[in-house]
């Protein structure tokens, strides 16, 4: 039964996303049904109860990941890609809840939410470039509003990391507020809102990545200067292959 439900919820899901991209004012229903199932599916995989932190913590990546990519896709015109999106959602999720079965916390749990939430980052930022013009609101409300998400994303990492710590915290808000700030400053770049998206995800892997180690106590020169010459590497390459608005 329980096996099942692992592969049956991701194939529920992506009957659901294909569903509103045929017929779009399914979208909404099709976001809260797909929410719900995570929901279930993370109660009766794991065992854990609704009132438990665990429950909550196990059910955060599905529902935002999910949700981050299906509202991202509704900027996306080329139809190869929204299915590509589609399916990838459906195998990143049945990994996740094929590896969360028992309740457990692996080194694959540590990998597939790091990894995949840098994917629900640039979702999330991308979308909130590419509606602005569209829906006419101040950017920073928009970004405002992220910030909820930026927190359960950011606690999410460290969680499933297992990073413990007196002030973390600390750290989330801090994070949080900086990822923000970062945000606000990207926007006036003259880039479409993919190229932003990815500018913002390599801001948020530099700003995690030296978050996990401090808050572990192994941050160092060498690392430091790892992280920085990735992330500038991987900006200076952005900014020479896209095109200036």
């Amino acid at each position: 039964m329980v096996y099942f439900l692992i592969f049956l919820t991701p194939l529920l899901n992506l009957a659901l996303f294909e569903a509103f991209v045929f017929n779009p004012g399914l979208f909404f229903v099709s976001l809260a049904l797909t929410v719900a199932l995570y929901l279930i599916a993370v109660r009766i995989i794991t065992g854990k109860m609704i009132i438990s932190r665990d429950f909550w913590n196990f059910s955060i990546f599905p529902v935002l990941f999910s949700s981050f990519l299906a509202i991202y896709s509704l900027l996306v015109i080329n139809h190869f890609v929204i299915h590509f999106l589609f399916i990838l959602n459906f195998f990143l999720n049945y990994l996740y809840l094929k590896n969360i079965y028992r309740g457990a916390k692996t080194d694959f749990l540590e990998n597939i939410s790091s990894y995949g939430n840098l994917l629900a980052i640039f979702f999330l930022f991308s979308t909130i470039f590419g509606l602005e013009p569209f829906l006419g609101w101040p950017i920073w409300i928009l970004i405002l509003c992220s910030a909820v998400a930026m927190i359960m994303i950011i606690y999410q990492i460290l969680w499933a990391n297992g990073v413990k710590a007196d002030d973390i915290l600390v750290y989330i808000f801090l994070s949080s507020l900086i990822l923000a700030q970062l945000c606000w400053a990207i926007y006036f770049l003259p880039f479409n809102f993919n190229t932003l998206g990815l500018i913002v995800t390599i801001c948020y892997y530099l700003l995690i990545g030296f978050v996990k180690l401090s808050l572990a106590g192994k941050l160092s020169n060498r690392s430091i200067k790892l992280y920085l010459v990735s992330g500038i590497g991987f900006l200076i390459l952005i900014l020479l292959t896209t095109k200036w608005a």
